[in-house]
């Protein structure tokens, strides 16, 4: 990160510790004699505190005193928010019900956004990929560029769900993400109009002869079909092996997960989800085996979660051959609760271990064979040294 915004960061969070320090100095004058300056009674830990009884009284003190007091909407957002953070989970999130339709919307295929994929990644909110053609593309985001701002509000590290819900809105209307760049010396800003997006979520053709090509880029509700369909097709045009791309795929829904690696094994478990308990269940192959023929998969540093669920199914089984790099490892289950009023609250409840019990979680897979490359090389096939070594592999499987 240049010095200039080295500095900013500094400044911004030497003005947070003073503006906390004051509201902590005021906070402790009024109550470090273990006596509540409104009723005089010792002050009790919230440890021994009715959590309702708790938020009754912040409420009812917000309500008299405060400055400007909060909506009953807002107050139950935060409320929200705050039991989530206290979870410790970095990928609890709440949705209100509109961020939450644009969820749905993204798992079906299509959404109303700027056109790029995101990940956290070392404590940054980075951009993986921008599509062709979208309003990212057309307004000169880049892949690997860091985000920093949107619309005005800046953080050094934006969990990656919210930054979504931000960045998505209604067809038309602006966003606004400021990036740091390597090799600039302050934040580049990027005003977008947002537009429908059509997620290309698959891409297959031939390399060979005989060798089919397939890439993967999310794990959304046609995911599975998809790569049947290109099963079938590729193989009518002689295809007798097969390379699936898994890189930058974030992941997706598990379901999808399990349909997908059973389109490789016939029979078996795909992988073992453990609660909080410990107890376990076990996720079978479907039985609807697409192809017997050789397999090479690739993988990155960006294959995560549902990526990681089928490479590891594939790995443990011998059916297919890992080439690549390491994988995200992001190990962890989630489940999106829609809630009553609106919106739906999502929250890690389980992790998962491959068919022998390999843990990925913090770890990632790592490749039957590795092999590092630029990201710029992989824009060109001809020069994609990991799918050039796929296929040099795959030759010798056929």
């Amino acid at each position: 990160m240049p010095k200039s915004l080295k500095y900013a960061v500094a400044f911004t969070a030497l003005m947070t510790l003073l503006i906390a320090a004051f509201a902590g100095g005021v906070y402790f004058d009024r109550t470090r004699r273990g006596v509540s300056p409104l009723s005089g009674a010792p002050v009790e830990t919230i440890d021994t505190v009715d959590m309702y009884d708790a938020l009754d009284e912040v409420i009812g003190i917000i309500d008299r005193e405060a400055l400007e007091p909060a909506s009953e909407t807002s107050i139950t957002v935060g409320a929200i928010r705050g039991v989530l953070e206290g979870l410790g989970d970095e990928h609890a999130v709440y949705f209100n019900k509109e961020h939450f339709e644009y969820f749905n919307e993204q798992n079906a295929g299509s959404f109303f956004g700027v056109g790029i994929t995101i990940s956290n990644r070392d404590d940054a909110l980075v951009i993986i990929s921008v599509m062709d053609g979208t309003p990212a593309d057309k307004a000169g985001l880049r892949a690997e560029d860091i985000i920093l701002e949107i619309d005005g509000e800046y953080r050094d590290n934006w969990n990656s769900d919210e930054a979504v819900m931000r960045i998505r809105g209604e067809e038309g209307t602006e966003v606004t993400i400021g990036v740091y760049r390597e090799g600039e010396d302050e934040i580049l800003d990027f005003t977008m109009e947002r537009a429908k997006i059509d997620v290309p979520n698959i891409e297959s053709e031939m390399l060979a002869d005989d060798i089919g090509y397939i890439r993967l880029y999310s794990f959304n509700e046609v995911a599975e079909e998809d790569i049947r369909s290109a099963i079938e097709k590729l193989e009518d045009e002689g295809a007798r092996g097969f390379v699936l791309d898994l890189r930058d795929n974030p992941g997706g829904l598990l379901g999808e997960s399990i349909d997908v690696a059973s389109l490789f094994v016939a029979d078996g478990v795909i992988v073992r989800v453990e609660d909080r308990e410990g107890e376990g269940e076990e996720y079978r192959a479907t039985g609807d085996l697409a192809t017997d023929a050789p397999l090479v998969v690739l993988i990155n540093g960006n294959s995560a979660s549902a990526s990681e669920i089928v490479g590891g199914a594939l790995q443990d089984y011998s059916r297919a051959v890992l080439v690549g790099e390491v994988s995200f490892g992001k190990g962890s289950v989630q489940t999106i609760e829609p809630l009553t009023f609106g919106g739906a609250v999502k929250l890690t409840i389980a992790h998962y271990l491959t068919p022998k019990g390999q843990v990925i979680d913090k770890k990632g897979l790592t490749p039957d064979i590795v092999v590092e490359m630029e990201p710029e090389l992989q824009s060109e096939k001809d020069t994609d040294t990991q799918l050039q070594r796929a296929i040099e592999e795959l030759k010798g499987l056929l």
